[in-house]
C-alpha cells in the first residue's frame, strides 16, 4: 500500500472540485501540485500528463 501526504492550500466550499494543493508519496523527495480533484486523482493513480499539460514538480527543502 502506498501512503501520500496531501496539503490543501485553497478550496471553495461552493465548488468542492475547485481545490489546490500538493501531493507526494511519504518519504519521497518530490511533490506535485494539483489544481482540482481530477488532477489529484491522476497523480495518485500514476496517470501521465498529456502533451501540452503543465506539470508542477517541486523538491522538498533539505534541512
Amino acid at each position: 500500500m502506498e501512503s501520500y501526504l496531501i496539503r490543501i492550500y485553497r478550496r471553495d466550499p461552493k465548488h468542492p472540485e475547485a481545490i489546490a494543493g500538493t501531493v507526494g508519496k511519504v518519504g519521497a523527495e518530490e511533490t506535485r501540485a494539483f489544481m482540482n480533484l481530477n488532477e489529484l486523482g491522476k497523480i495518485i493513480i500514476g496517470k501521465k500528463k498529456q502533451e501540452g499539460e503543465k506539470d508542477a514538480y517541486q523538491k522538498k527543502a533539505k534541512d
